[in-house]
């Protein structure tokens, strides 16, 4: 069988703003480190390190090159959907695997998520979730990763952009919305990509694990800001791909409570139909059911924010 060139995209603005060491070369080295491990054929792998433009001093890119000499460096603007997209187009890879700076995947990472993707399959999504140990680490690893699930047919419920494959053809001709500030572009793209009848599909063998970028009350401004740019991202869905945005640009903020409340819904019906492929026991349920409750009123909280601050600034204007 033909394996495909892959080129594996990493973007620095995680690393900078959630994660970071101080020095962009430290930064990267455990992804770097597990990328060199991968079962994968090496000569089939390129690495693409993009850097955003904020990155300094120039010392440390120096240093990058110098420590890892076969990435290859490319900039874009302090986006981090800029990022995606900018290193998607300096890929000569047939295929293209997204991830995060401050991601670690497994040594067959590369090996499980590539196996799927087959003539007609526009992207597949592994399995992340935080590095292990603490709390946080297994509390938030249930909603901010493991609702991205596979159906009997092995179609996913979505694509966290840490961790997903296409074809490099898909992601040209369906780049990343730069607009969207940081939440919710993969979101769109799944969406719009299931509008156009593409098949997505899901691996759970393809396993990263993501740095913990929410100690302390970290959950919340997270999840505040997932509120504030969900409501962006209906502003830009001119055609209404996604299902509360019809009722979001006749309502404004009003539609937003009952857009929330069938959001908890959903996320209650999958931790119950699908908690063993989620990864919890049964007396769990009612703890991670208040957990979704939690998060997704703090996610409505930034979008009624969000409303209110544009609508301030409408009428000053």
């Amino acid at each position: 069988m033909n394996r495909p060139h892959v080129t594996v995209v990493i973007e620095t603005i995680t690393t900078r703003f959630d994660s970071s060491n101080g020095s962009l070369v430290n930064d990267l080295q455990i992804i770097l480190e597990a990328l060199n491990k991968q079962t994968y054929p090496r000569e089939l792998i390129e690495q693409i390190v993009v850097v955003d433009d904020e990155v300094s001093p120039h010392d440390d890119v120096e240093e990058l090159r110098r420590r890892h000499p076969a990435v290859k460096l490319v900039w874009s603007p302090a986006n981090y959907f800029a990022a995606k997209n900018a290193g998607t187009e300096a890929a000569t890879g047939g295929v293209v695997a997204l991830l995060d700076g401050d991601c670690k995947p497994a040594p067959d990472w590369l090996e499980a998520l590539l196996a799927p993707l087959t003539s007609g399959v526009a992207a597949v999504g592994g399995c992340t979730r935080y590095t292990a140990g603490s709390w946080a680490a297994r509390t938030f690893s249930i909603p901010d990763f493991a609702y991205i699930l596979a159906d009997e047919n092995g179609a996913a419920s979505g694509f966290n952009i840490n961790n997903v494959a296409f074809p490099r053809e898909v992601l040209l001709h369906h780049p990343f919305d730069t607009r969207i500030s940081r939440n919710g572009g993969c979101y769109f793209l799944f969406h719009q990509l299931r509008a156009e009848g593409a098949r997505v599909l899901y691996e759970s063998r393809a396993v990263v694990a993501h740095g913990i970028d929410i100690d302390g009350l970290g959950f919340m401004r997270k999840h505040f800001e997932r509120g504030r740019d969900g409501v962006a991202v209906y502003r830009l869905d001119d055609q209404a791909i996604l299902r509360g945005t019809r009722a979001f640009r006749r309502f404004g903020g009003l539609a937003l409570a009952p857009i929330t409340g069938r959001r908890i819904l959903l996320d209650w019906m999958r931790l119950l139909r699908h908690r063993r492929q989620i990864g919890i026991r049964l007396f769990a349920l009612p703890y991670f059911a208040a957990i979704a409750f939690l998060l997704r009123t703090i996610e409505l909280t930034g979008g009624l924010m969000a409303v209110l601050t544009s609508t301030l600034s409408n009428r000053r204007d």
